[in-house]
């Protein structure tokens, strides 16, 4: 699929361990996050409620949903207080409102091509990638949980198009 339809789709469907750190600010619920609370019990972030700031985190052990205001959450990172992030080499196929979009293909761990040119990236510490040269220089991207790739046009923590690697797809 070409960029055009990509930013039109876009805009059509605005459609995400040992140590924890809290969450800091509302901004910090991002659906797909995992966290934990300060008992213990640990879960996914499905929704949110800006009016509120409250997140909504469906728990592991019970499958249940609840809202917690941002501040009593901790965002759960992996051994030593660091996250292991890393985007997998590979093509992912990407969607957006239910309809394949493109295929984004990861070919080294700063650089990416889809149909419509090739480019630079770089994986943040929070999980954020930046596309710093290429056709997706404009917009905004995230890694999710699963190694999804998340990608919108508004900085959001919301993510209309997802990327799902197809080991099968070169």
């Amino acid at each position: 699929m070409s960029l055009p339809f990509l930013a039109l789709a876009f805009w059509l469907f605005p459609v995400s361990s040992a140590n924890a750190a809290p969450l800091q600010t509302f901004k910090e619920c991002v659906v797909g996050k995992r966290v934990s609370t300060n008992d213990g019990r640990k879960g996914t972030i499905t929704r949110l409620d800006s009016a509120w700031s409250y997140c909504y985190v469906k728990f592991d052990d019970d499958g249940i949903e609840t809202s917690f205001l941002f501040s009593l959450l901790n965002s759960e990172t992996g051994p030593g207080g660091k996250t292991d992030l890393k985007v997998a080499v590979g093509t992912y196929e990407c969607v957006t409102g239910g309809s394949a979009t493109m295929d984004l293909r990861i070919t080294s761990a700063a650089t990416y091509s889809i149909s419509d040119g090739s480019g630079k990236f770089r994986l943040d510490p929070s999980g954020r990638i930046v596309f710093e040269s290429g056709p997706l220089n404009k917009f905004f991207s995230k890694l999710l949980p699963g190694g999804r790739i998340g990608l919108n046009t508004d900085g959001g923590s919301f993510y209309p198009t997802s990327c799902d690697l197809n080991i099968n797809k070169h």
